[in-house]
């Protein structure tokens, strides 16, 4: 019996350390304590920054002069909900993905210009349809290259 646990321990240790050796479970993008990973269904990894408060769902990405490809912003809703979006001071084009509670993508609305010049009582607004807990802003045609559409499942990844 105790041979048996012996045995037992030792195979636990060799899993844990050929697990921390390959690396499983680490995410494929470097993260800040801002930021979370979203892996898209086909593995593509985002480096999302988190915006869970209102101040920060409020500026959004407003005023930042570009987001690199693997980049987005994850904002965090307290409820299911409709949660409307705009484009005030923004210097780029966007996708706006709704994203439900189970974290499967509801709705898009895709490439997303901005409106330089327009007041921002004059700005397009961009609502959900159905009610959803998570928004994913990310590149203008991202959407589209890794085949998002409604049903589609996210998954994210921790630091």
């Amino acid at each position: 019996m105790t041979r048996c646990f012996k045995e037992y321990g030792l195979l636990l240790a060799l899993l844990a350390v050929t697990l921390g050796l390959s690396g499983c479970g680490k995410p494929a993008v470097e993260l800040a304590n801002d930021q979370i990973g979203i892996r898209l269904p086909d593995k593509y990894s985002i480096s999302a920054d988190i915006a869970d408060t209102s101040a920060e769902q409020e500026r959004g990405l407003s005023g930042r002069a570009s987001l690199s490809a693997d980049a987005g912003m994850w904002f965090i809703f307290n409820q299911d909900g409709k949660y409307p979006f705009w484009m005030p001071d923004m210097n780029f084009a966007i996708d706006i993905i709704w994203v439900g509670s189970d974290f499967k993508v509801i709705e898009i609305a895709d490439s997303v210009q901005p409106e330089p010049g327009v007041a921002k009582s004059q700005l397009k607004r961009y609502v959900n349809q159905s009610p959803a807990r998570y928004v994913l802003e990310v590149p203008a045609g991202t959407a589209k290259a890794h085949k998002l559409r409604a049903g589609s499942k996210l998954e994210l990844i921790s630091s």
